[in-house]
């Protein structure tokens, strides 16, 4: 047994009317606009990976020189040198500011 929906009326096509927005098709963006703004935004990220790993190079020289101007004296007190701990610290900084903004 089967259901069979029947209605008096015929069904006419639908008559809404076409908005403007529906009327005009969707434009295509210019290739030759994406190509640079492509180039534009590959340029940035270039820049950024360089300060990035610019960054990360010089913390870890900044470190290296902080342990190479470390000394104990004759009561095992250990000076530090702080300038290049603080060249580090910087560099780190500029290392984690290029990671966040990428």
């Amino acid at each position: 047994m089967s259901l069979v929906l029947v209605s008096p009326e015929p069904s006419a096509p639908d008559q809404t009317p076409l908005t403007a927005a529906s009327e005009t098709p969707m434009d295509r963006p210019d290739p030759a606009a994406l190509a640079e703004k492509n180039r534009q935004e590959e340029q940035v990220l270039k820049k950024r990976f360089i300060g990035m790993v610019l960054g990360l190079v010089f913390a870890h020289v900044y470190v290296a020189l902080a342990l190479a101007y470390s000394y104990m004296d004759n009561h095992n007190h250990l000076h530090t040198c702080w300038l290049p701990l603080f060249g580090a610290f910087i560099c780190g900084m500029i290392f984690v500011f290029h990671v966040s903004i990428s």
